[in-house]
């Protein structure tokens, strides 16, 4: 499974916007995406607009991201995504360490997401 789809995934759910910075529950802390079949993913997000994804089977990915007009974005920029890929986008949520909830994956299937205090 590529790493952009899981960034896909994870866009948080970020949706509610907070009146200062939705995100600073996830800087520090990992993301995880984990599968149906038990694989998972990490997902690492600064405060500077950069994250870092890593996919089950190893593979890293990093990008840019950016919350705007109640959307949280996040770009691929290594390595470099299909031609004419977009930015994945979800609604904005606040999400803290500790927080887990369900997201649609490809192809109907649920992923599940965590935030876990530290990386």
């Amino acid at each position: 499974m590529r790493v952009m789809m899981m960034a896909a995934a994870m866009s948080l759910g970020l949706a509610g916007v907070a009146a200062a910075d939705p995100m600073v529950g996830v800087y520090g802390n990992t993301v995880k995406v984990t599968y149906p079949n038990g694989a998972a993913s990490q997902m690492y997000i600064d405060a500077d607009g950069a994250y870092a994804a890593k996919a089950p089977d190893g593979a890293m990915a990093k990008g840019t991201w950016k919350v705007e007009g109640g959307q949280t974005c996040f770009t691929q920029v290594d390595p470099a995504p299909p031609a004419g890929m977009a930015p994945n986008c979800s609604p904005t949520v606040e999400r803290k360490a500790g927080d887990s909830w369900d997201v649609p994956g490809p192809n109907g299937m649920v992923l599940k997401v965590s935030i876990e205090a530290g990386r």
